[in-house]
């Protein structure tokens, strides 16, 4: 890698194949002389058992890490077969990460104390609290043993940046001494653990927080560290990481913060809450009571679904245990985790009144059903002269939804009624023609005039022969009252003529000096 390929936009980091049998895979993690923070060393991908899921998941996890303010270094225990569709429980990846800022130095853009991380990844190893304290613990004593800026993390960024900037060729070199000074890291063997701890929803927090005193050894936060990732690597909960740094949490999985007690008040204190002498030293107790998990394979009677009411009484007890947590640690106020219990008690309290109110609210609903009924009066009223004209019909009994039929079909139902006004039998109509033709002239003129006319007369039916037959009379008085009802339809309103304008008056008004605009 030359000095021009350094700085160029397609930077390539170098990558090394490290032995089949490798029980740790190295990722460097810093920022670049004359490029930017970025990848400066690390495995080809894929090899052997490390595959792209897992290098994406470590390098996600480098990137963001970050110590705390006032501290040394950060820590963290990551999970790299989260989202690993193949995973066993018992069988995953894991990686120790250490990252720090280097003090002395400067970055590309000239800024103090650049950051560098550095990440070893065991794929399908055994991971037991012991081995992973002690290798957690060389690791460590690698990285920071002297602490500051004559630690030999510090040393060996300074002389990565100088073979950079003099000497590119021997990038490489210095880069591949730097990780064989680690091949006496503690080998985890291959794995042969079971799936042991299965995860209870209802139960299993979102993060859980342990604080630890400000002059905490690193071998004890190291230690609680182990123990939780060796019950979380057998167990089928998906879990991100272990750390004691700054960063963000990575959403889609339950994160795990060990913090000292003067970063305690900055941290987010959703979740579980425990001080770092509370978590307990078994790993059943820790599975139990600090990830809410039960043994694989025992007590069947749990895996019964678990419905909303459980999970969020479940979720309130959680949100009670985090308010005690923070009244025992000394980060919360004792008086805010009684008002939320009192909240909670009134909220359960107040159940039943809620059956009562919405029993109370029913009663308006259906006085308001009381308007639409009268609505129905006029429809009625209406359909009272149409009735009288027809043969008496039988009363129903008139229920709430054969009134609701009759508002919704008033207009088809009008149209029905018209339809049949209008229907004669083939008789009646031969009767009317005979009384037609019979009728002089002058009574069918002034039949047609009365047709048009508002008010019709009725005067050339009623004066018909006397020894006309008693049909052609029925079919004169049917002809009178089909028009004396048709004659309605066709007479048209007459429009009301406007109001006289008012007078003048010689008086001036306030608009007679008002400006006229054009």
């Amino acid at each position: 890698m030359g000095r021009n390929e350094t700085g160029a936009a397609g930077y390539e980091p170098p990558r090394y194949r490290a032995a089949d049998d490798a029980p740790w895979y190295h990722v460097l993690h810093g920022n670049v002389p004359e490029h930017q923070i970025d990848f400066m060393y690390g495995p080809e991908v894929p090899q052997g058992l490390l595959t792209p899921t897992h290098f994406s998941h470590i390098a996600r996890l480098m990137k963001y890490i970050e110590p705390q303010t006032d501290g040394a270094h950060a820590f963290a225990i990551g999970n790299l077969s989260r989202d690993d569709t193949q995973h066993e429980a018992g069988h995953g990846a894991i990686a120790l990460i250490f990252a720090f800022r280097v003090g002395g130095a400067t970055d590309h853009a000239g800024r103090g104390h650049p950051p560098f991380a550095h990440g070893i990844a065991a794929i399908d190893r055994e991971v037991r609290p012991a081995s992973l304290l002690e290798a957690a613990v060389a690791f460590h004593r690698r990285m920071m043993s002297k602490g500051g800026p004559d630690s030999p993390a510090s040393a060996f960024y300074r002389a990565y940046v100088r073979a950079v900037l003099e000497r590119p060729e021997r990038v490489s070199r210095v880069l591949a001494r730097h990780v064989a000074s680690f091949d006496d890291l503690p080998r985890l063997p291959r794995s042969d653990l079971s799936w042991a701890w299965v995860a209870d929803p209802s139960a299993q927090p979102r993060r859980v927080v342990i604080v630890h005193g400000d002059d905490e050894p690193f071998t004890a936060v190291a230690g609680v560290a182990s123990r939780l990732a060796a019950v979380l690597f057998r167990s089928d909960i998906k879990w991100t990481s272990i750390t004691t740094g700054r960063e963000a949490d990575i959403p889609g999985g339950l994160s795990v913060r060990l913090v000292a007690e003067r970063d305690a008040p900055a941290e987010d204190s959703r979740g579980r809450l425990l001080r770092i002498k509370e978590v307990p030293e078994d790993e059943a107790e820790i599975a139990r009571a600090v990830f809410g998990a039960r043994p694989h394979g025992a007590d069947p009677e749990r895996l019964k679904p678990v419905g909303w009411r459980e999970r969020y009484a479940a979720q309130g007890a959680q949100a009670a245990g985090a308010q005690e947590g923070a009244a025992r640690t000394g980060l919360g106020d004792g008086v805010a985790g009684r008002e939320q219990a009192e909240a909670g008690a009134a909220r359960a309290g107040g159940r039943a009144g809620v059956t009562e109110g919405a029993r109370e609210q029913v009663a308006p609903v259906e006085e308001q059903l009381v308007p639409v009924e009268e609505q129905l009066v006029p429809l009625e009223e209406q359909l009272a002269p149409v009735g009288e004209q027809q043969a008496p019909v039988e009363a129903r009994p008139a229920s709430r939804r054969w009134r609701k039929g009759a508002a919704l079909g008033a207009g088809a139902t009008l149209a029905a009624v018209a339809s049949v006004l209008g229907v004669v039998s083939e008789p009646a109509r031969d009767e009317v023609r005979t009384a037609e033709v019979a009728a002089p002239p002058a009574a069918v003129r002034e039949s047609g005039a009365d047709v048009a006319a508002p008010a019709p007369s009725p005067a050339p039916v009623a004066t018909s022969s006397p020894g006309a037959p008693p049909a052609a009379e029925r079919g004169a008085r049917t002809a009178q009252g089909r028009g004396s009802q048709r004659a309605p339809a066709r007479s048209t309103r007459r429009r009301t003529p406007p109001p006289p304008a008012a007078a003048e008056t010689a008086e001036p008004t306030v608009f007679d000096s008002a400006p006229v605009f054009r």
